[in-house]
């Protein structure tokens, strides 16, 4: 547990030095805002059971870092609008999806084929973009988490996973083997509501688990998901700062 807080006060060091640079040379700082997202790719791919799946691909730069979003349960893509400028700004190319059982996508609730699903739109990027290494940092918010956390322990390519609100078993997708193997080398931020009750009860158990790089960031309240865009200021530039630096696999 030692090593793991060296980690974590060295990674939010870091992020703090790089803030001050990052917001000197930003014209504008980016925030959340409701307005409609820039022009994308509509996109439509098969899931390994047949089931289309509908998202929107952002492709602003050339051999650039993408970022897949995974909404949370009961709402869709359209979540994230808010926080795709300031990602596009930033440098980082953008997939936004549907999972399945919401919005376009459609079909039923499957948690474990949502799973599969997330391996299904990496796949899609690689072949797209021509580069089996194209890294894709992955974010999720509350069920999302899990799909974002477990879905970047599988994949290769994946440098980071960041994860909003999250739970150690949302709906039987239990987290303990991402941080016991798969994200070992790779780096993961925890944000959270001190007074949410699952990520509250889930972290710690998460900070333990864990044999990679973890950082957290708590917030006063209980504030949950997506909504944490619209009362923690700081937010958004603490997602990109975390992506910024750690946008590749070491």
């Amino acid at each position: 547990m030692m090593l793991k807080r060296k980690i974590l006060l060295f990674s939010l060091l870091l992020i703090l030095c790089m803030g001050v640079t990052w917001a000197q040379e930003a014209t504008q700082e980016p925030e959340a805002t409701e307005e409609a997202p820039p022009p994308y790719t509509h996109v439509v791919v098969p899931a390994a059971d047949g089931l289309p799946l509908y998202g929107e691909y952002y492709a602003y730069w050339s051999d650039a870092p993408t970022v897949l979003l995974l909404h949370q349960l009961y709402t869709d893509r359209t979540s994230w609008y808010g926080i795709i400028p300031a990602l596009l700004q930033s440098g980082f190319n953008v997939l936004n999806v549907d999972l399945r059982g919401h919005g376009e996508t459609g079909g039923l609730i499957n948690w474990r084929r949502a799973l599969n699903d997330v391996r299904v739109w990496v796949a899609w990027l690689h072949d797209e973009t021509g580069n089996p290494q194209t890294p894709v940092a992955m974010i999720g918010s509350s069920m999302g988490s899990a799909l974002a956390l477990l879905g970047c322990a599988d994949e290769p390519t994946c440098p980071t996973a960041i994860a909003i609100s999250p739970g150690w078993s949302y709906y039987g997708l239990n987290v303990e083997r991402a941080f016991t193997d798969g994200l070992r080398d790779k780096t993961v931020l925890l944000v959270y509501s001190e007074r949410d009750r699952w990520p509250s009860l889930g972290v710690p158990q998460m900070l333990e688990a864990a044999t990679g790089s973890v950082g957290t960031q708590v917030y006063e309240g209980n504030v949950h998901g997506m909504d944490l865009f619209y009362t923690e200021e700081d937010l958004l530039p603490l997602i990109i700062e975390w992506l910024t630096i750690y946008q590749t696999i070491p």
